[in-house]
């Protein structure tokens, strides 16, 4: 006993000290000078020197190109990005407007550029980026090097409805500048856990919520979409107005124009129940069993197993290379707070509470104050990485998948300043179908899913391509070991894709089918295809102009 007491006192203790060099690495990035910045090679070229589609850009919307003459404003716009990788890419400029209308004739010059290249033989990719909250750590998942970014941070109003029923947000919000503005109203949408993540990306992949037992995903919540399509008109699309382009819209990214606005349902907020513990390394195996028997058990069909209230669980390994040492975190919440502020019956009844663990809290918070909880693993301007599968909730493909995890940190260990959380989330089959149709490929899936997620920050960049493909062969290997035990599944969250990864893969042959039309409609040359960087694409021929 005493010694399980002193240990817990050094594992304490470790946390404490984890803490503090976490907020020593935050303070010295801010106060350290930026790394060499890349070269710029239009920083110093006239403006009537410039490709002639960056000067229609000028001509047409004076006031909303930043060049790279305009050096503080340039560098301010590149660091909007969330990564540092991403902040090293450097655009020829980038284009801020102000409201559609304005982006309707940015998109328009782009695909008189687009079509021009398309009809001359001439390269195409790359011409272009749009670049909604910016958080996406994807290489080039929202900047492109040499080219125009569209930076959609100006639509960022937050407008309910007059009776509240929904709420109309910007594209380039943050989520947690929506739910402070919701809060004035006593309202909340179906949206990201995480406070820098950006409303346009996560809308459009799919999205996950704390109220997503409720309701679904946060795609199959959005009522209609304002949406500037491949000629630069604006159109709006919803159920009853161009539902083929608003299903699509429902996880289909970026591949079929830019959405300006999204008009959401929304509910009255109320306070949630967050539990959060954590464990030392050892206490794995108790911790995966436990994840495993609370999937299997929500998805039986028993009555009352599944509860609508409960979010889904979120299980992290995280390995922490400034002390040598892995730790468990798990995090619980309950959308329906107990009037008794103690564990809601539905977490007490799991298996999570009786792991041992060195700290443990349960309070009733805000919705906002939660998702700002889940900001704190790495700060902006950190090198950041991210990549994910699926798998079934099969007990030994779970043991076998985390062996793999650990095996691929006594690989990493050496990498300075690392900082290596490795997820387990679930979609389970009593709400992954919940609201509007969407095109993520679950329609006939009758059993839970297991998302894993990877997520890695570092210092260094010389560290970068290692730290990547590492990552990415870890993923190939729990593919190939859920696959050998039949417990793969074709469905990737797209959200915590890297930019390698091919999701709509896994959308199901007649999702990919509605994809493909509403691309040729909306966008017959391929703008949106070949022009522009980053995001997820369709793998189709397009018509040239």
């Amino acid at each position: 006993m005493a010694s399980q007491t002193f240990y817990a006192y050094v594992v304490a203790a470790i946390v404490i000290l984890t803490s503090f060099l976490r907020l020593r690495r935050r303070q010295a990035s801010n106060s350290q000078q930026q790394p060499a910045r890349e070269p710029r090679p239009f920083a110093s070229v006239p403006p009537e020197q410039l490709p002639s589609h960056i000067q229609s850009l000028l001509a047409e919307l004076p006031r909303c190109v930043i060049l790279q003459t305009d050096v503080a404003a340039f560098q301010q716009a590149v660091d909007y990005s969330w990564s540092q990788q991403n902040r090293e890419i450097i655009p020829a400029c980038i284009v801020r407007p102000a409201d559609a209308q304005q982006l309707g004739k940015a998109v328009a010059i782009l695909k008189r550029e687009h079509d021009r290249r398309s009809q001359a033989g001439a390269p195409t990719a790359g011409l272009f980026a749009v670049r909604s909250g910016g958080a996406n750590p994807g290489i080039g998942a929202a900047t492109v090097q040499d080219g125009v970014v569209i930076d959609l941070s100006l639509f960022c109003a937050v407008t309910p409805a007059a009776d509240g029923s929904t709420v109309t947000v910007g594209t380039g919000a943050k989520w947690i500048d929506v739910y402070k503005a919701l809060d004035e109203k006593g309202l909340v949408v179906v949206g990201g856990r995480n406070s820098p993540v950006g409303v346009g990306g996560l809308i459009l992949q799919g999205g996950i919520s704390f109220y997503s037992p409720r309701f679904g995903f946060t795609c199959s919540n959005a009522v209609s979409y304002e949406v500037v399509v491949a000629d630069g008109s604006v159109v709006t699309a919803s159920a009853s107005v161009r539902p083929d382009l608003w299903r699509v819209l429902k996880g289909g990214s970026s591949n079929f124009g830019i959405v300006t606005h999204f008009t959401l349902r929304s509910l009255p907020s109320a306070p949630l129940w967050v539990g959060r513990m954590f464990s030392p390394g050892y206490q794995h195996a108790k911790a995966l069993a436990a994840w495993h028997d609370y999937l299997e058990h929500v998805s039986s069909g028993q009555p009352g197993a599944f509860d609508e209230n409960a979010a889904g669980p979120i299980l992290s390994f995280v390995y922490v290379q400034s002390i040598g040492l892995q730790l468990i975190a798990i995090h619980l919440v309950y959308t329906e707070a107990p009037e008794d502020n103690k564990w809601p019956a539905h977490w007490k009844q799991t298996g999570f509470p009786s792991l041992w663990s060195f700290y443990r809290s349960s309070k009733v918070q805000s919705h906002t104050s939660a998702v700002q909880q889940l900001a704190v693993t790495s700060p902006a301007g950190t090198r950041h990485t991210q990549g994910t599968t699926t798998i079934r909730n099969d007990a030994e493909t779970i043991a076998a998948v985390y062996a793999i995890y650990r095996q691929t940190t006594k690989e990493l260990r050496h990498v300075k300043g690392l900082l290596f959380p490795f997820n387990f989330q679930a979609i389970l089959p009593g709400w992954m179908n919940k609201g509007d149709p969407n095109v993520l490929g679950l329609e006939g899936c009758t059993e839970p899913l297991i998302i894993i997620g990877f997520a890695a920050t570092w210092t260094e960049a010389k560290d970068d391509e290692f730290v990547r493909s590492t990552i990415r062969r870890t993923i190939e290997q729990i593919n190939a070991a859920a696959a050998a035990r039949q417990s793969d599944h074709p469905y990737r969250f797209v959200n915590y894709c890297m930019e390698w990864q091919r999701p709509y893969e896994g959308c199901g042959e007649e999702n990919l089918k509605l994809m493909r039309e509403a691309s040729r409609k909306y966008d017959p040359n391929g703008l949106f295809q070949n022009g522009c960087a980053g995001g997820f694409k369709l793998d189709m021929e397009c018509s040239k102009a």
